[in-house]
């Protein structure tokens, strides 16, 4: 018995007829999507009577199609049996196809109704347009949008007993990763698998996204109500706010093909800075937080991923609370984020870092951050000032004792720090103080990786990580005797000196990142004059100490702008002299032939040299912010390079 047609098959068939004589084909007949398809399809050599051969591959071609698309594969098969659970029947046949078109999953199939279907939709066969012209995989895959395709709609008449739909799957980078399909009898127009196949596609995507190795992971979207949803865009980004990925609805809402770089970071995306932008969303942890994007659209966002690292300290009380919570006043500053990155991949190896720095630089802050996205992240991490403990505790303390080792000691023994860190990592701060005498057992520890507690025999295993940090010259204390050279190149793999405040050009948004940190709410804003007290201060406690200053005035000016008066007496007791004012230097010129601008010109000349054309360093020294200087450089030619 002959099959009965329905109008949809009429007019499809009456499409293919005016194909046939390369006629005009009117839009009601057929889609404009599937007229192209098989425009395609005829460009590629193929007749519709054609068989469905499909190119088949070898088992050891599949193989190593299946090897090269495993990251694919391992995400596309649990959410291909979760759909295929929740069909209410068995009519249909599932199947993912990698980029080339080759199938390499399928699900279903086993009924007799099915088994043709499951005979050209088995693992190794390819469904792309060139080889198996119209049909919904191969649609998806040109044109890398979803589609569905009915019956005689196929280009190939033996493929019309089939209804497929297909939806693309978008790898992190944006990049097509293959496609998810659903094929079934023809049996009428509708499909009715479209909705749940491009769920299924959109688990698959962020799947993908939340395996990427990154720290940080963002929910998005317009609608406040759906960022924590399974409709949310997903942003993967590493500390310093590089994107390491986006599934398709991140990249749509953020326009993220339309930035020139191929690599955009949060700061181009979100226009404000990386440190200020991650402090926000951790003050709201899930509540979703509006921001502006560079498109000039308002999206709501949180962070996935709130949950701290497990980490223990036992550093003394005195310790840098900053160091307690972010890495972000590292982040502020681009040159220290690139050797930073160098640290990260170094420490990853198992090479031992060495940190100098004034104190209060963040040393502590760094070895934590090592710590968190180290090897050993998951184990404890445990802190000690050498230069904080006696001299004779020191040992004790460092490596434990057995009961009874000395007078006064516990009855049980105790864990030395070593111990404590096992398993995680050691923070040895201020080894540069370290007494001689204990830096040969320290030596023989770190080559040895086994302890021995004091007043015991026994030997214990060690197999943590150990990063060492000092204000002090070790090179200069090697040279006069009062730190031993072996240990120096022991500790020293790889060394990292972190700039003193007064040398970064970042104060501007260091001073800004802790206002934000320090409020809840609003942040009182700076008077002009309390900002220019701020910028000439030489900053002998470093960051700790900007930190403390700005704590004091937010809490002095209660919700007003700070002001001269809420800062330290030490910071505006006697500020520098100004730098000279332009007026006053026109009495200065030869034949006062100089004029205001000229004269102005000159002093920002001076100080831009002066400070090696570093923007933020001059401005701090001229007093003004950098929004003028850039203004006032631009207008003087200085940008190009003049002068």
């Amino acid at each position: 018995m002959r099959p009965v047609r329905t109008e949809f098959d009429r007019k499809v068939l009456h499409a293919r007829q005016l194909l046939r004589e390369a006629r005009d084909i009117p839009p009601s007949l057929v889609a404009d999507d599937v007229q192209r398809s098989w425009s395609r399809s005829i460009r590629h050599g193929l007749s519709e009577r054609d068989r469905v051969l499909f190119n088949p591959v070898s088992a050891a071609q599949l193989r190593r199609i299946n090897e090269v698309h495993r990251t694919l594969l391992g995400h596309a098969e649990p959410e291909m049996e979760r759909l295929f659970s929740a069909l209410d029947n068995a009519h249909w046949v599932l199947a993912c196809l990698e980029v080339g078109g080759n199938i390499i999953k399928t699900l279903g199939g086993q009924s007799a109704e099915l088994r043709d279907i499951a005979t050209v939709l088995r693992p190794g066969l390819n469904l792309s347009e060139r080889v198996a012209g119209t049909n919904a995989p191969g649609f998806a895959l040109e044109e890398r949008r979803a589609i569905a395709v009915r019956g005689s709609e196929h280009f190939l008449e033996e493929a019309q007993m089939c209804a497929c739909a297909a939806v693309p799957i978008f790898e992190p980078s944006g990049a097509l990763a293959g496609v998810l399909n659903a094929s079934r009898h023809h049996r009428s127009a509708s499909i009715g698998i479209m909705e749940p196949l491009a769920l299924a596609a959109r688990a698959v995507e962020n799947r993908m996204v939340a395996a990427l190795s990154a720290p940080l992971r963002l929910r998005l979207h317009y609608s406040a109500e759906l960022v924590n949803s399974p409709m949310c865009g997903l942003l993967a980004v590493s500390r310093d706010g590089q994107i390491l990925g986006a599934n398709p609805l991140a990249r749509q809402l953020l326009e993220l093909d339309t930035l020139i770089e191929s690599d955009p970071c949060m700061e181009t995306v979100f226009q404000q800075k990386v440190g200020l932008l991650l402090d926000t969303l951790r003050r709201h942890g899930s509540t979703p937080t509006p921001i502006h994007c560079h498109n000039g659209v308002r999206i709501h966002a949180c962070l996935a991923d709130a949950a701290p690292t497990r980490a223990v300290s036992v550093a003394p009380a005195a310790s840098y609370d900053v160091a307690r919570t972010s890495m972000s006043p590292m982040l502020l500053d681009p040159e220290l984020v690139q050797r930073v990155r160098q640290v990260e991949r170094a420490f990853a190896r198992d090479i031992p870092v060495l940190i100098n720095g004034e104190t209060g630089t963040g040393k502590e802050v760094l070895a934590r951050h090592l710590h968190e996205v180290g090897p050993r992240a998951s184990g404890p991490f445990v802190a000690i000032n050498c230069s904080a403990i006696p001299a004779s505790l020191i040992e004790s303390e460092l490596f434990g004792y057995d009961g009874g080792a000395f007078t006064g000691a516990r009855r049980g023994g105790m864990a030395g720090r070593f111990e404590q860190a096992n398993g995680g990592t050691l923070f040895l701060d201020e080894i540069g103080d370290m007494p001689l005498e204990l830096q040969a057992r320290l030596l023989r520890v770190l080559q040895e990786r086994t302890l021995t507690r004091l007043g015991s025999a026994r030997s214990i295993a060690l197999n943590c990580s150990v990063i060492c940090a000092t204000h002090r010259d070790l090179v200069q204390r090697v040279a006069s005797g009062e730190f031993r050279e072996d240990l120096y190149y022991r500790i020293n793999g790889l060394r990292i000196t972190l700039p003193a405040l007064r040398q970064r050009s970042d104060l501007d948004d260091l001073i800004d990142h802790f206002l934000a940190q320090e409020m809840a709410s609003a942040v009182p804003p700076l008077t002009l004059a309390a900002r220019h007290c701020l910028y000439r201060h030489n900053w002998p406690g470093n960051i700790r100490e900007l930190q403390q200053v700005l704590r004091l005035g937010v809490a002095l000016a209660e919700g007003d702008s700070i002001d001269l008066i809420h800062l330290p007496t030490e910071l505006t007791a006697a500020p520098p002299a100004l730098p000279p004012d332009p007026a006053d230097m026109q009495t200065h010129c030869p034949d006062g032939k100089a004029t205001l601008r000229q004269a102005e010109a000159e002093v920002v000349r001076s100080a831009f040299l002066r400070n090696d054309r570093n923007v933020s360093a001059t401005a701090r020294n001229l007093g003004i912010a950098r929004a003028t200087l850039y203004r006032k450089l631009r207008n003087y030619g200085l940008l190009t390079g003049e002068g």
